[in-house]
């Protein structure tokens, strides 16, 4: 087997405080044949960024420019490496030893060495020191994980997980300098569709949890991305919806629930208006009763109050999922006490405490993207049924749902954020799944006798 140059690239802004760990972890590779570029965008803090980088002398190739954000750092770098792969580091997280050994091998066994290549990834809170594991394979299928616009549109990618051959550059371009914060994902939507794609379901990197991110701290993130990912939805073909989720109305639910979770306001009206003029699937009233009888089953039929455990992103990603599918939610529940006592969407959040009192009839569903420290905290006391979205999702996904729930959220010039018409469309709404609930009692009967 040959052994390519890989170039390694971490740009770096005032990184002082990580970047060492992050040369450390790249020098250290198993893979021989590397060299590792460090750009340096302009940092002000005194040289310490600049005295960190040239403390590795010729071990790395150092490069210092005036500041221009993350996206001229690493056109940068791809302009100057010599290698025939790139593989981006943030200056704040870590590879694992075998990062770059075993992308190449993946490579050569799948024969296709132009593929893109991203994998599994760990997650290190820096406030408690925990590192969990997030293997999408649990979640989502081979086929969904290799899709050339899947992994992308669900936001599944660490941008520091790929393996990318350098003529993907040439093909596509690079990083758009425009955008602050979401040039990763613009890039890798250009570059990923109708490409060949593999997923390795082995954490290979590290990635930092920590409130210094861009993402937290730019205060044009959010428009940003809702801008970026109308573009997606307005670039896509059908079939390219459709080999994501069998329909253009599943694509377009899904992607309301992403956004509506990711509260990205305008991004979800878009998709919702897209939604209200899909045709609805024929199939839908047999696809519910199998999602209820799935829930039901969980159970053995004995819970009859259901609770999503974190009223966060994927909490109210789920809410969305499962009222749009006529299964109601009771309330929701949260270890964040500042969380207590308050509305969600019009749900209410009780403590663990209050949960636990009726605990014997309560399906809860853990609604995080790192359930497995919360599930062990419900089953050591005592909760019997206990599911994390991640398993529910693997039926969602397949399940489509009741799009005139959500057919007042789509209108242009109305003014969403007034209370008034809020509390309007809330009542709509509930209207509405009460209409389709008293209905489809009366359906059920009769698919039960074809």
């Amino acid at each position: 087997m040959n052994k390519p140059l890989v170039s390694i690239i971490i740009p770096v802004y005032n990184g002082a405080n990580y970047l060492k760990d992050a040369i450390d972890s790249a020098l250290a590779q198993t893979y021989p044949n590397i060299e590792v570029l460090v750009i340096n965008d302009g940092s002000n803090d005194n040289g310490l960024t600049e005295n960190i980088a040239l403390s590795y002398g010729d071990k790395i190739r150092y490069f210092y420019k005036e500041n221009g954000g993350v996206a001229s750092a690493l056109n940068l770098a791809i302009k100057n490496m010599k290698g025939e792969y790139f593989s981006w580091l943030s200056h704040d997280d870590m590879y694992y030893p075998n990062k770059i050994e075993r992308q190449i091998q993946e490579l050569y066994k799948n024969g296709d060495l132009k593929s893109i290549v991203y994998s599994a990834y760990d997650l290190l809170d820096v406030n408690s020191q925990v590192i969990t594991h997030v293997f999408l394979k649990s979640t989502y299928s081979e086929e969904k994980l290799t899709n050339s616009v899947f992994p992308v549109l669900q936001g599944l990618v660490s941008g520091c997980s790929l393996l990318i051959h350098k003529s993907h550059f040439e093909r596509i371009g690079l990083f758009n300098t425009d955008l602050i914060t979401t040039q990763d994902y613009d890039l890798w939507f250009r570059m990923f569709r109708w490409q060949k794609i593999i997923y390795i379901n082995e954490p290979l990197i590290i990635v930092r949890i920590h409130n210094d991110q861009g993402s937290k701290t730019i205060s044009c993130h959010n428009e940003e991305r809702c801008r970026l990912h109308i573009g997606f939805l307005e670039t896509l073909t059908e079939d390219e919806m459709i080999s994501m989720y069998g329909s253009p109305y599943n694509f377009y639910n899904r992607m309301c629930c992403y956004f509506k979770g990711g509260k990205m306001e305008e991004a979800y009206r878009y998709a919702n208006k897209k939604l209200q003029e899909a045709d609805i699937p024929s199939d839908i009233s047999e696809k519910i009763l199998l999602l209820k009888k799935y829930i039901q089953k969980i159970s053995n039929d004995k819970a009859d109050k259901l609770c999503i455990f974190c009223a966060g992103e994927y909490g109210t990603r789920l809410y969305h999922e499962l009222k749009s599918r006529l299964i109601n939610v009771d309330y929701f529940s949260d270890n964040n006490s500042k969380k207590w006592g308050y509305l969600f969407e019009n749900i209410y959040c009780i403590s663990p405490k209050e949960l636990e009192r009726d605990k014997e009839h309560t399906l809860v569903i853990v609604a995080t993207r790192t359930p497995d420290g919360i599930v062990n905290q419900l089953l050591s006391n005592g909760f019997p049924y206990v599911i994390t979205k991640q398993e529910l999702d693997k039926i969602l996904i397949d399940i489509p749902p009741i799009k005139w729930i959500s057919s007042l959220e789509s209108i242009e010039n109305l003014d969403y954020s007034s209370k008034d018409i809020l509390s309007l469309i809330n009542r709509f709404n509930e209207t509405i799944f009460d209409l389709c609930k008293y209905y489809e009692d009366r359906l059920k009967d009769f698919i039960l006798k074809k």
